[in-house]
């Protein structure tokens, strides 16, 4: 795979506006489908089952997006871990676009309050250096954004939070159809459980 030049943080925090408004990061979106999104971004890589017992719902990813997709083949989550400073999305066609991601907290809810959003702010009692704003950019879906206070925890805090998670899910999947064992495996495992 192909990586193109960094971008700064300013355009991963256009994406992330773009997600919170839209459940969609650049082709990456809930109930996408997974044939669709290899045909667009080339075969993800196999990240391994989500639980032990069953094959689905499975995992995959493509560079730092790490995927979730039921048997059905439908995106159902995905996360991305911009604690690392900087991490790589797919782009249309294959390769991958490397993003800065120090986004703070003053500046996502400036983004997300220009671009119309509303979030809830969620907190933990047994988690007090961080907390999450949760965006809801439709019905049943949620996009997460979970802060901290520092980047570790020999560090004093921060005055203004910065981003460590990204996350997308739904609440609305119905159960999946029975797969059908006549088909051909899809390359994904279709005939296995």
């Amino acid at each position: 795979m192909t990586s193109q030049a960094p971008s700064d943080a300013a355009d991963f925090l256009a994406l992330l506006t773009g997600l919170a408004a839209t459940a969609d990061l650049g082709g990456l979106r809930y109930d996408a489908s997974l044939p669709l999104l290899a045909t667009r971004f080339g075969d993800p890589y196999d990240s391994g089952r989500v639980h032990r017992q069953t094959r689905w719902p499975h995992a995959f990813g493509w560079g730092d997006a790490w995927t979730v997709f039921c048997r059905c083949r439908r995106l159902r989550s995905f996360s991305l871990p911009t604690w690392h400073g900087e991490l790589e999305l797919p782009v249309d066609g294959g390769g991958l676009r490397t993003y800065g991601t120090r986004v703070t907290e003053s500046a996502l809810t400036a983004a997300l309050a220009a671009a119309g959003c509303s979030w809830e702010s969620v907190t933990y009692q047994n988690i007090p250096d961080q907390r999450t704003l949760e965006v809801a950019p439709a019905e049943e879906v949620r996009v997460g954004f979970v802060l901290v206070d520092r980047l570790d925890q020999d560090q004093p805090p921060l005055a203004d939070w910065l981003l460590h998670k990204v996350s997308l899910w739904g609440y609305d999947h119905p159960d999946c159809p029975e797969p059908d064992r006549t088909l051909p495996d899809d390359g994904w495992g279709a005939a296995e459980l």
